[in-house]
C-alpha cells in the first residue's frame, strides 16, 4: 500500500512538472494597413495570464521575422523588444522565431527552434503571439483528470488504511483551463524597415528606464539590418554616468544577430543613472549608409 501511494504522489509531481509550459508561437489573426506590401505584427507574453491581461514581456526576447527564399530563409528583421511590426513587406512566405534570449547581464541563452509560418498579403498586417511559459488545452485537461483520479485513490486508501486524507487539488489548475480558452488579437506598434533606408535602432538591452541588477551588463543596440563589421568604430558607443562620469569599455559587433554590443572594463557602479549613446557615425551598413542620428537611451544600476 504503501508502495502505491508513493507511486500516485510521483504521478502528481509528474504532472505538475508537465503543467510548468514550453514556448508556443502563433498566427492569431491580421489587421489592414494602408500603403504598399503587407507586414507582421508580434506580441511576446510571459505567460497565459499575461496574455489575456495584455501585458506584453519581457524584454530581451530575440525575435527575428525570415522570409523564404527559394529553399533557404533570410532574416529581414530582429528585435529585443516583446512587441514589434513590421510593415512594406513584399508578399510571400515568412516565418517568425525567437530562437534566444538574454539573461540579466545580457548574455544570449538559446531557446531552441521554436517557429510559425506566416503569409504575408498586401494590405494586410498578419499578427503573430508568442507565450514563453505557455500551457496547451489538452495537457491541462489531461493533468486535471489525472489529478483527480490520483486524488480519489489516495482517499479512498487513506479511509481502508486509517491514513489522513490529502489535500483537494490546487484552484489554479482550474485557473489554467480557463485561461488557455482565451484568445486576444494583441496590436503593437509599428517599425518599418525599408531596405533603401539608412541602418536604425530596432531595440535596446537593458531596455530604456531599466533598473539592472548586474554589475557588469553588456549594453546592446540590435539593428535592422546587418553592418559592415570592419566599419564599427571602437568609440561608437559611450556610457556615461551621472554620478560615475565616462565609463570605459569595449566595442565589438555581432554580426550573428546584428548586435553592437558594448561591455563595461569593470564592474559599474551601483546606484548610477547611465546615459548611452550610439553614434550616427559610428556604424555604416553594407549599402555603405550612416545612422540618420544618434540614438540615446538611460538604465540605473541597483543600489
Amino acid at each position: 500500500m504503501v508502495r502505491r501511494s508513493i507511486a500516485l504522489i510521483l504521478v502528481v509531481g509528474q504532472v505538475t512538472l508537465a503543467l510548468s509550459g514550453c514556448l508556443s508561437v502563433r498566427a492569431t489573426g491580421s489587421h489592414t494597413t494602408p500603403g504598399p506590401g503587407g507586414g507582421v505584427s508580434v506580441a511576446v507574453f510571459q505567460d497565459d495570464s499575461a496574455r489575456n491581461e495584455r501585458r506584453p514581456g519581457p524584454a530581451g526576447i530575440l525575435g527575428e521575422l525570415e522570409r523564404q527564399d527559394g529553399r533557404t530563409w533570410r532574416t529581414v528583421f530582429r528585435s529585443l523588444n516583446p512587441t514589434w511590426t513590421v510593415v512594406g513587406l513584399p508578399p510571400g512566405v515568412y516565418r517568425v522565431r525567437f530562437p534566444a534570449h538574454l539573461d540579466d547581464s545580457g548574455n544570449v541563452v538559446r531557446l531552441g527552434d521554436n517557429a510559425t509560418g506566416v503569409t504575408v498579403k498586401d494590405g494586410a498586417v498578419t499578427e503573430v503571439q508568442a507565450v514563453l511559459d505557455h500551457v496547451s488545452t489538452g495537457l491541462v485537461i489531461l493533468a486535471a483528470v489525472t489529478v483527480v483520479v490520483v486524488v480519489y485513490l489516495l482517499a479512498k486508501e487513506s479511509h481502508d488504511h486509517g491514513i489522513p486524507a490529502p489535500p483537494p487539488p490546487p484552484p489554479w489548475i482550474a485557473d489554467i483551463v480557463f485561461h488557455v480558452a482565451v484568445d486576444l488579437a494583441f496590436t503593437a506598434g509599428a517599425a518599418g524597415a525599408q531596405p533603401a533606408s539608412p541602418p536604425g535602432v530596432t531595440s535596446t538591452f537593458p531596455g530604456r528606464g531599466a533598473l539592472v541588477a548586474a554589475r557588469r551588463p553588456r549594453v546592446i543596440f540590435a539593428m535592422s539590418e546587418p553592418l559592415r563589421p570592419d566599419d564599427v568604430k571602437g568609440d561608437a558607443v559611450s556610457v556615461l554616468g551621472e554620478s560615475s562620469g565616462l565609463v570605459a569599455g569595449q566595442v565589438s559587433y555581432d554580426a550573428e544577430h546584428w548586435w553592437v554590443v558594448w561591455e563595461p572594463r569593470a564592474d559599474l557602479p551601483p546606484g548610477d543613472t547611465y546615459h548611452v549613446t550610439l553614434a550616427g557615425d559610428g556604424v555604416e551598413s553594407f549599402a555603405g549608409r550612416e545612422m540618420s542620428q544618434a540614438v540615446t537611451f538611460t538604465f540605473k544600476t541597483a543600489k
